[in-house]
């Protein structure tokens, strides 16, 4: 069976189309510099590249590394003696590799930040403060997610984006706007055993970080809330570069939430509220959460529960 479903992945594999790299390297070449050249073009230009594209690159002796796509040409001399020739081509080929896109979308990522990307605005192109956007490779495929966390909007209008999930992010991807009401189901596992959940959404306000959330919540099962309040989320790609896969998963988030309700057994009118403060790490559509806070509930007339909790949580987020 399992060797069925091996080959099955590399026929799925074999027909879907993706761009291709053809390397050739004189004699003289060591295999260090090879795969570091290898590696660099794989990770920069060829998720930038169109599915029917193939980038041919040339590697001689004299540190001359000749690319083509197409009828485009690149020529770069490069440090081979240079310790981290990877990240040193990575680097370079971030504006110099836009020569060999046959053409950039309308909308997408222009220059690169240390911890971001930013892109310049005009009566064409809007990016709206606190909104999410997929970015797609060459192909038209989802690759990343990024959130525009700022929007300066004097002369020089530009857009200041970070990555909050995804694949490493080259200039010249696309971008386009996510829903802007994400429906997130969340399951969580309190101290003393007690298990919760919660339905909700929320809505992108103009300044950046915060959203308005608004869903049903139940923290133990027992008692049932519709409640509202704000969220913010603070990815770590904010303090450091996000060319790991770990910092773009990890980030911090707030929450500030009121509601009404009422007790599954009994039927008496609850009025509930809550502060929490958590670590989410995400892996595409599924988030994984530890945290705490407080929670207070009661009815008109006396606490019903009040405390303190620690909680671990997963999540599914459905982004239209």
């Amino acid at each position: 069976m399992k060797k069925l479903w091996a080959l099955f992945i590399c026929l799925l594999l074999f027909v879907l189309p993706a761009a291709t790299l053809e390397l050739e390297t004189e004699s003289g070449v060591s295999d260090r510099v090879r795969l570091s050249v290898k590696r660099a073009l794989e990770r920069s230009m060829l998720p930038r590249l169109k599915a029917d594209e193939t980038l041919i690159a040339q590697l001689t002796e004299l540190s001359v590394l000749r690319l083509q796509v197409g009828e485009r040409t690149l020529t770069l001399d490069i440090a081979t003696n240079d310790e981290d020739l990877e990240e040193y081509l990575v680097s370079n080929l971030h504006y110099d590799g836009l020569s060999l896109l046959q053409d950039l979308p309308l909308l997408g990522l222009e220059v690169a930040l240390d911890r971001g990307f930013a892109v310049a605005l005009d009566s064409e192109k809007h990016i709206r403060e606190g909104l999410s956007y997929w970015v797609l490779d060459g192909q038209g495929d989802k690759r990343g997610v990024v959130v525009a966390t700022h929007v300066r909007k004097n002369e020089s209008k530009l857009a200041f984006l970070q990555q909050t999930a995804g694949k490493e992010l080259s200039l010249g991807m696309g971008l386009v706007p996510m829903g802007s009401f994400p429906l997130s189901l969340h399951f969580s596992l309190h101290q003393g055993g007690t298990v919760g959940f919660a339905f909700d959404s929320s809505y992108p306000l103009p300044s950046y970080p915060f959203r308005v959330l608004f869903g049903l919540t139940s923290p133990d099962l027992k008692q049932g809330f519709l409640v509202v309040g704000l969220g913010s989320e603070l990815p770590l790609s904010l303090l450091f570069s996000s060319k790991t896969q770990f910092v773009r998963a990890i980030s911090l988030e707030g929450r500030a939430l009121v509601g009404i309700g009422t007790a599954f057994t009994g039927g008496s009118l609850l009025y509930y509220s809550e502060g929490s403060l958590a670590l989410v790490y995400r892996m595409g559509a599924l988030a994984f959460s530890l945290g705490g806070g407080n929670r207070v509930s009661a009815t008109s007339a006396a606490l019903t529960h009040q405390g303190l909790f620690l909680s671990l949580g997963t999540s599914y987020t459905y982004t239209p």
